[in-house]
């Protein structure tokens, strides 16, 4: 018995090193995400071969070190088939193009439309209204976020930050009637609210009425579905929707970090999903920051909650793999181009400050006309 545990905790031990190595091989990019995991993964091939080796040179097993060495094994094979799988699933996801992905220079899109004050004597346009969202493409946003809920008992999306429902203009407004209004305008990221309070009946109600009212054009090619339930995400790109897997990894400085991004990585991958949205952080403090661009290379990024800090904006829209970024509600993201921004400092200019506005719109249209 006492060979047995020895040749187990051996093999285990080399099994481990020969996975880690072999991912290396396979892509040199897995070794540096993250000191911490590879020292736990260090500390358990040493310490499986050192009971391995105790137990051989050693008369009789004590009980502790049968249960040091089942502990360290049922460690040693979880350790190897995550390796290997998370190898796998990286090798797979540079073999993908996104192929339809949206993937525009135009990065930055507006979130939940274009809100203004009316501080300057223009209208007021709320959030999540047609009046900001229509104004927020005819300033030039390629896209928007919306905010919705559906409402089983009305049978109908309700577009709204909160459950309890906003009224623009004192009026419900409806997923219908925003795609009657500017349904061909522009690309949309549906953020679904609690998604995951539907169950199984009243989740195939919705996509039902989703399916209605994507009988607009090509209104269906410019819709991302957002939501951070696998198994209901799952059923809504069953349906045959582009979907956003929102995810919520730890900052990118969390020793435990990487593994974390992995985890949120196989879901992704094995969900199918279109492409992955999570919380940008902030430049001191980012979530989407080294290590966490490393874990999720090759996959295409929809990042939110972005700071009004034009030097962080311009260092994730110049990576490949951010394809849309959302700001502030009152930050006009017109004309801002990846690569081509030449402002290193200070805010976007607001739409309640139209003097600001109007000077940095006609100095970036004096660069593009002069890049031309």
């Amino acid at each position: 018995m006492r060979n047995h545990v020895s040749i187990l905790c051996i093999s285990m031990g080399m099994l481990l090193l020969v996975a880690k190595l072999a991912a290396v091989l396979v892509d040199p990019a897995s070794a540096s995400t993250g000191l911490f995991p590879q020292l736990i993964l260090a500390f358990v091939i040493f310490a499986l071969l050192w009971v391995g080796w105790r137990a051989r040179n050693t008369f009789g097993v004590g009980p502790w070190l049968w249960w040091f060495s089942l502990l360290l094994l049922t460690a040693g094979g979880m350790m190897t088939g995550f390796i290997l799988m998370i190898s796998w699933v990286d090798h797979n996801l540079t073999q993908r193009t996104y192929a339809g992905v949206y993937d525009d220079p135009h990065k930055v899109w507006a979130t939940r439309g274009l809100v203004t004050d009316g501080s300057d004597g223009s209208p007021i346009r709320v959030r999540n209204s047609i009046e900001s969202i229509s104004y927020a493409f005819n300033q030039g946003a390629k896209g928007t976020e919306v905010d919705m809920f559906y409402d089983p008992e009305m049978g109908v999306f309700v577009v709204s930050h909160s459950r309890r429902y906003e009224k623009p203009n004192g009026v419900l407004l409806t997923l219908d009637s925003l795609f009657d209004a500017v349904g061909g305008d522009g690309y949309f990221w549906l953020d679904w609210k609690k998604l995951r309070h539907l169950d199984r009946r009243q989740l195939q109600a919705a996509l039902a009425r989703l399916e209605l009212l994507m009988d607009r054009g090509d209104l269906r090619d410019r819709v991302y579905v957002e939501g951070e339930t696998p198994l209901s995400l799952l059923a809504i790109k069953q349906a045959g929707f582009q979907t956003i897997y929102d995810c919520k990894p730890t900052f990118d400085s969390n020793i435990m970090g990487p593994v974390v991004v992995d985890l949120f990585k196989a879901v992704y991958y094995f969900g199918g999903f279109t492409v992955m949205g999570l919380n940008s952080g902030t430049r001191l403090e980012p979530i989407y920051g080294p290590n966490t661009r490393c874990g999720l290379r090759n996959i295409p990024v929809f990042l939110y909650h972005l700071p009004d800090d034009v030097a962080f904006i311009e260092e994730l829209v110049s990576s490949r793999d951010v394809r849309v970024i959302i700001i502030r509600q009152d930050v006009n993201p017109i004309a801002f181009v990846a690569g081509r921004s030449k402002h290193k400092s200070g805010n976007w200019g607001r739409l309640n400050n139209p003097a600001i506005y109007n000077m940095i719109k006609d100095f970036l249209q004096e660069i593009y006309i002069a890049d031309a």
